[in-house]
C-alpha cells in the first residue's frame, strides 16, 4: 500500500511539472486600451502586408483583450490600432512575441509613446536599447526634426527649382502626367539641386547624425545577435533610408543565423539580401516562371530571350502602376516588330477576377501573367516586396539596363539598339 501511494505521488508530481511546463511554453498576451474605442488590436509580422496577408486581428471588449497560442519561434511584431485598416495606416508599437505571459497597456495613436509592454525578455531587452539610444541620440533627432520643420514653414527648404517641380505635380491632372513629373523631380534630388543652401546644411548634419546612430545599432547587432538585433536588422533590408551595404546585410546575416539556427527569419533576410544584390542595373536578370490566366505555367526567358524587354511587375490595385502601364503601349506597337517585347506579371490577391475584368477593358497587347498571393515570390526576387509594382528594362543579353524607365527613355534605348 506504501508502495502504491508512492508511485502516485511520483505520478502525480511528473503530471504536475508536465503541466507546469507546457503552461510555459505558449504565448499569453492580456491588455487593455485607454481612452480609445478602438474594437481590435492588429499584430503585423515584419513581412506582412496588411491589405491582402491573413494578419493577427485581436477584439477588444469592454477595454480589454487577450490571445494565447503556442509559438515554434520568438518573433516581432508591430501592434496597431484596428482602425488603421479603415485610415490606411498609423503609428504602431513593436512587440516581441515569446512563449511567455504578456501584460500590454495601449493608448490611442496620438500617444502611443505612453504604450507599456510588460513581460518577455525580448521587450524587455528591446525597451533597454531603445531607451539608451534615445538617451545618446534623441535630443539630437528633435533638434534636426523642429530645425527642418521650421523650413518647411518658412518655404526655405526645398530650391525655386523644386518648387517649380511640385507645382506641376499638383496640377497634373493625370497618372501618366506625374510619371514623367516625378521623373524630373528624381533627376533633380540626383543632381542635389532639390533644396536651400540652408536645407542642404541642415540635412547634411543629419546625414553625420544618421551615421552615427547606423553605427550604434551595428555595434549593438554585432555584441547581440538576438531576435532585438534580427529585428532592427530587417527594418533596415525591408524599409531601407538608403541602399544598404551588401557586405555588411551578409555579415549581419551569418552571425544572426548562425546564433538563431532554423528560425524563418533566415529565409526571409536571406531572400532580401539576394533580391538587393542581384537587382541591379548591369546586372543579369532574375529568371522566374508565373501562370496565364488559363493556368499554364510560362517561364520569362523563353519569352524574351533574344530581344530587348519590358518586365512589367504590376497590379490592378496600384494605380501609379496602370498609368505608367498605359504609356508604354505606344512603345510597343512602334518596336514589337523589331525585337522588342513586354511581359507583365500582374501581382494579385484573393483570386484573379479583378485582374480578368481589368485586362478585358484595358486590352494590354503584350502577355500578361499573375503572381497570385504571393505564390512565386516574383516581387520579393526582384526587391520590390513592399510595393505595388516596378519596370525592369532587359537588353538582349539579359542585362538589366534600367530600373523603373520612362516611355521615353525606353523609347531612345530601343532605338539605339533596334536599327
Amino acid at each position: 500500500m506504501r508502495f502504491i501511494t508512492k508511485t502516485t505521488f511520483l505520478l502525480f508530481t511528473v503530471c504536475f511539472l508536465n503541466a507546469s511546463a507546457t503552461k510555459a511554453q505558449s504565448l499569453e498576451i492580456n491588455g487593455k486600451v485607454l481612452d480609445t474605442a478602438t474594437k481590435s488590436i492588429l499584430l503585423i509580422k515584419l513581412n506582412q502586408d496588411w491589405r491582402f496577408d491573413p494578419v493577427i486581428e485581436i477584439p477588444v471588449k469592454g477595454g480589454k483583450f487577450t490571445y494565447k497560442t503556442e509559438l515554434q519561434h520568438p518573433e516581432a511584431v508591430n501592434l496597431f490600432l484596428g482602425e488603421m485598416k479603415e485610415n490606411g495606416g498609423g503609428r504602431y508599437t513593436p512587440l516581441f512575441l515569446e512563449n511567455e505571459k504578456i501584460e500590454l497597456t495601449i493608448y490611442p495613436e496620438e500617444d502611443f509613446d505612453k504604450n507599456k509592454i510588460e513581460g518577455g525578455k525580448l521587450n524587455a531587452e528591446y525597451k533597454a536599447y531603445r531607451d539608451e539610444r534615445e538617451s545618446k541620440f534623441g535630443s539630437q533627432i528633435a533638434e534636426f526634426t523642429n530645425k527642418r520643420r521650421a523650413l518647411y514653414k518658412s518655404d526655405e527648404y526645398h530650391s525655386e527649382q523644386m518648387k517649380a517641380i511640385l507645382t506641376e505635380l499638383n496640377e497634373a491632372e493625370s497618372q501618366e502626367e506625374k510619371i514623367v513629373i516625378y521623373k524630373k523631380k528624381e533627376r533633380l534630388e540626383e543632381k542635389g539641386l532639390d533644396k536651400t543652401p540652408k536645407a542642404k546644411a541642415l540635412d547634411d548634419n543629419a546625414y553625420k547624425l544618421r551615421k552615427k546612430t547606423k553605427k550604434y545599432q551595428q555595434d549593438y547587432i554585432d555584441e547581440n545577435p538576438t531576435i532585438v538585433s534580427y529585428y532592427l536588422f530587417l527594418k533596415s533590408l525591408i524599409n531601407p533610408i538608403e541602399t544598404p551595404d551588401v557586405n555588411l546585410a551578409r555579415h549581419n546575416y551569418k552571425k544572426l543565423s548562425q546564433a538563431n539556427p532554423n528560425h524563418p527569419y533566415n529565409d526571409l533576410a536571406l531572400g532580401l539580401i539576394e533580391a538587393i544584390d542581384n537587382i541591379k542595373v548591369g546586372k543579369q536578370y532574375v529568371d522566374f516562371s508565373a501562370p496565364n490566366l488559363e493556368g499554364k505555367l510560362v517561364k520569362l526567358s523563353d519569352k524574351i530571350e533574344g530581344k530587348v524587354a519590358l518586365l512589367d511587375l504590376w497590379a490592378t490595385w496600384c494605380g501609379p502602376c496602370i498609368a505608367k502601364s498605359r504609356t508604354m503601349v505606344p512603345v510597343y506597337s512602334e518596336f514589337k516588330e523589331k525585337g522588342f517585347t513586354i511581359v507583365g506579371v500582374a501581382g494579385e490577391f484573393r483570386g484573379t477576377n479583378r485582374l480578368e475584368s481589368f485586362l478585358e477593358k484595358e486590352k494590354y497587347p503584350w502577355l500578361n501573367l499573375v503572381d497570385l498571393d504571393r505564390q512565386h515570390n516574383i516581387w520579393k526576387k526582384y526587391g520590390i516586396d513592399n510595393s505595388g509594382g516596378a519596370m525592369f528594362l532587359i537588353d538582349k543579353n539579359g542585362e538589366i539596363l534600367a530600373k523603373n524607365p520612362t516611355a521615353g527613355e525606353v523609347r531612345e534605348v530601343l532605338a539605339a539598339r533596334l536599327k
